[in-house]
């Protein structure tokens, strides 16, 4: 029997060249097709999108309206990890990933009355306005309004030399696993659009900025003594030749991770996906998921490989004791 990895792997073509895979872009989810004229206007979630034909710089085939249309299919994905969580956003005017940047404070003509200095994106159509605006990426807090001095979730962020082999790596994850297991922990898993992986693990908000970025710190140090010849938690790029990084500095206050479902502003244009334990089987860094097949593996999917998230907020109290 087809399990529900294989299914994904089968409807969204995985093992395709990445020159084919691209092609798929000129598709919605639902398969028409979104090539405008130059001169059409365009209206998406009661959006106007100006230059809808545009291209997007050295990715063939691709355009503007693309993006927009991406991120519209994958709204009721994305929306609830970023609609209440203070957001920062990568922007690539022209969609021009050379010019890329961060901006992590609304507009002066966005912001709130009540003067709060965070990026909020709660619904569909602010979504696709701040597309329509030049965004390419979402990244997100660890923590939720009101309460945003309380982190409700760890992420660790395994970022590999990316020189070592996939097999080193599945390696890798495979222990920090177990060292999560090990501590009674519940954890998700999801690619980045880049060379690594993120575990997440969603918490109680309960302790404070100091405390789960403390944490965060102990357990990645833990895994660098424990097998230092594989891991390090150390930033340096001379101690992370060979090793794959344990980057627990997305943990403190203000500090942010890739947006689950966020496109990456990178060549092939890559999805940080989640995904099932099983899925790691394969490689799947990189544009392994992108904006071509993403669309298609939602539509597709029988089962959430994050289904019961919210409901395993957990304390880290236990963990803390015993990570010692």
């Amino acid at each position: 029997m087809e399990t529900d990895v294989e299914a994904d792997d089968r409807a969204a073509n995985l093992n395709q060249p990445r020159a084919r895979r691209a092609g798929a872009v000129a598709q919605t989810s639902v398969g028409r097709p979104v090539r405008v004229s130059r001169d059409e206007r365009v209206t998406v979630a009661g959006v106007e999108i100006s230059n809808a034909s545009r291209p997007i710089p050295n990715e063939e085939g691709l355009t503007k309206l693309d993006i927009v249309r991406y991120y519209e299919s994958v709204a009721d994905w994305l929306l609830p990890d970023i609609a209440e969580r203070p957001l920062s956003l990568i922007r690539c005017p022209g969609g021009d990933f050379g010019s890329c940047h961060f901006r992590r404070h609304p507009e002066k003509e966005q912001g709130d009355p009540g003067g709060i200095p965070y990026v909020r994106i709660p619904n569909l159509r602010e979504l696709i306005a701040s597309v329509q605006g030049g965004t390419f990426e979402f990244h997100s807090w660890g923590s939720t309004f009101p309460r945003i001095d309380r982190p409700d979730r760890i992420t660790l962020d395994l970022d590999p030399d990316p020189d070592l082999p996939w097999r080193t790596f599945r390696e890798a994850l495979e222990l920090t696993r177990a060292l999560l297991d090990s501590l009674e922990l519940t954890w998700f898993v999801k690619t980045t659009g880049g060379k690594g992986l993120h575990f997440v693990m969603p918490i109680v908000r309960r302790d404070g900025w100091d405390e789960v970025k403390d944490f965060a710190r102990r357990f990645a140090e833990h895994l660098a003594g424990t097998i230092p010849t594989l891991f390090t938690a150390t930033m340096s790029k001379a101690k992370r030749v060979g090793r794959v990084y344990v980057d627990y500095l997305r943990n403190g206050e203000g500090a942010t991770a890739v947006s689950a479902y966020s496109l990456r502003a990178r060549p092939g244009v890559p999805v940080s996906m989640p995904i099932a334990w099983e899925a790691l089987d394969d490689d799947v860094r990189g544009d392994r998921f992108n904006i071509g097949n993403v669309p298609r593996i939602l539509a597709g999917r029988r089962v959430d490989p994050w289904a019961g998230y919210d409901e395993a907020r957990q304390s880290i109290g236990n963990a803390k004791r015993m990570l010692k």
